[in-house]
């Protein structure tokens, strides 16, 4: 007896949603990481003397946005 198997390759729709969202989330991750390590320098740089004005300037941040950072690092 000769039988033929046939193999069903079924693919959920939903699969690219998902790693899409998997991606999504793990740019976000590394941008919060940029981010908090731009906020350190950032800090760091106002530490050493550098005006908020050059601040303000290389970052595109407004002076009150660098002030926070200055605090908060």
């Amino acid at each position: 007896m000769c039988g033929i198997i046939t193999i069903m390759v079924t693919t959920d729709p939903a699969e690219p949603i998902r790693a899409a969202v998997a991606a999504h989330r793990r740019a976000a991750r590394r941008a919060e990481q940029a981010r908090a390590t731009l906020h350190a320098v950032i800090a760091e740089a106002a530490s050493q003397g550098v005006r908020q004005t050059d601040l303000v300037k290389i970052t595109g941040y407004t002076r009150e946005r660098i002030r926070q950072i200055c605090r908060a690092g």
